[in-house]
């Protein structure tokens, strides 16, 4: 398989706050097992003002295998994907004027995407992460870390400040025309000058650019928060939630849709799952112009996610990734081992 091809199916293998406007995330951390099957003891809830609640399981780990579908050439697998999410108590750093935090017994709640591959020496180590954080400002951070033959980071902060909510988003590029020596490459030739390397895939050359601030809607989250409250829909028997989304600096109308059930087999086991449709689209009458949507695992259009019929835990993640402009590459993402899920999560005979 043409590296590129896995720099599609992976690299944009990430794409790629809640409460209300006053009040700090809370969290509920006595959620009993044995009372709700559907939830793992110690989950935290996120408020999201009138809007559906978001739960972080505690200490799950679910781990994928990622296939695409190459036609008469068959299925590959072309890397691997752990989501894993936490609970931690919370460490604050200075708030910010005017901003009180009442630390005791304040937790974190975190998520996370990891994905990591290689072929014909391209590499890849590409995580997404996001912390919902009991403050203000910010309330919610997302991270973007690339590393292996490419490397960059991203971070998306939203929260509110001032009594409106807003999101920051700062990129890092390589540096240009800087001073620094070790960012210089020795002249091939003695009678020429060392001279400033150009573009170069290596992470300690490149500098966090200026960050980009925006008003956002109030609730707004990120793809990983989306993923999530899709499964809150399943858990709570919703028909759809609407909501907005953050990604970098854009904003996009997000769609969860239920659709039908149906027994899905992974390599994990056999589970009856509910389809969930993520369907996404711009603002209607913002006057903004973002550039074409690329979600999880570089998907286009409709993300379809099948979830567990009851606790919601994710089995299977599909959609298609454009190859150029001349066609699109299935790409599936199926469940290969679990940890941590809710006591209801059990295959099917």
């Amino acid at each position: 398989m043409n590296p590129h091809l896995l720099s599609l199916s992976l690299t944009a293998l990430l794409f790629a706050p809640t409460g209300g406007a006053d009040d700090p995330i809370e969290a509920v951390s006595k959620i009993s097992g044995a009372d709700n099957p559907n939830l793992v003891e110690g989950s935290f809830r996120i408020e999201r003002g009138i809007q559906q609640s978001l739960w972080v399981p505690p200490g799950e780990a679910l781990e994928f295998r990622v296939g695409v579908d190459l036609g008469v050439l068959g299925d590959a697998t072309v890397g691997d994907v752990t989501m894993s999410s936490g609970v931690e108590p919370f460490v604050a750093g200075l708030p910010i004027p005017g901003q009180k935090l009442d630390e005791e017994g304040a937790l974190v709640a975190w998520i996370k995407i990891q994905a990591k591959g290689g072929h014909l020496g391209y590499e890849l180590d590409h995580s997404i992460s996001t912390r919902f954080l009991p403050q203000a400002w910010p309330n919610q951070i997302n991270t973007e870390v690339q590393a292996g033959s490419e490397n960059r980071r991203r971070e998306v902060k939203v929260g509110v400040r001032d009594g409106a909510w807003v999101s920051s988003y700062r990129g890092d590029g390589h540096c240009r025309d800087c001073k620094r020596r070790e960012h210089y490459v020795k002249a091939s030739l003695p009678w020429n000058d060392d001279y400033h390397c150009t573009g170069c895939k290596r992470g300690e050359h490149r500098l966090w650019g200026t960050a980009r601030e925006r008003d956002v809607p109030e609730e707004s989250i990120d793809i990983l928060g989306a993923v999530y409250l899709a499964r809150s829909l399943v858990r709570d028997g919703l028909d759809e939630i609407d909501l907005p989304m953050v990604q970098k600096d854009h904003l996009w109308n997000v769609q969860l849709k239920r659709g039908k059930l149906a027994d899905i087999k992974v390599g994990a086991g056999k589970f009856r799952c509910r389809q969930v449709l993520l369907v996404v689209t711009p603002p209607e009458d913002s006057g903004e112009k973002p550039p074409k949507f690329s979600g999880l695992f570089g998907i286009k259009g409709a993300l379809q996610i099948w979830l567990h019929e009851t606790t919601g835990v994710p089995v299977l993640i599909e959609g298609d990734v454009p190859l150029g402009s001349l066609m699109d590459l299935h790409v599936s993402v199926r469940l290969a081992k679990y940890r941590g899920t809710p006591a209801a999560f059990k295959k099917t005979r």
